[in-house]
């Protein structure tokens, strides 16, 4: 999970998050992509919020659409 969130830490807006996303849906396999699917909501959790975490806190996922 962590080299995908470092990948997707380039994408500096959720636009280009969801590009990412719909281009990796694809071209990973089914487990490759539960942790890109991790990893890709975390990395919109830090957009959502504009601060980058280790672990998401629980209160913000509340924020998430």
């Amino acid at each position: 999970k962590t080299d995908y969130l470092m990948r997707l830490r380039r994408c500096q807006t959720i636009d280009t998050l969801e590009r990412v996303i719909e281009k990796n849906k694809y071209e990973l396999s089914d487990n490759e992509l539960a942790v890109f699917y991790s990893a890709a909501d975390h990395r919109l959790a830090e957009l959502t919020m504009n601060k980058l975490y280790d672990k998401i806190p629980s209160s913000v996922w509340k924020f998430i659409r």
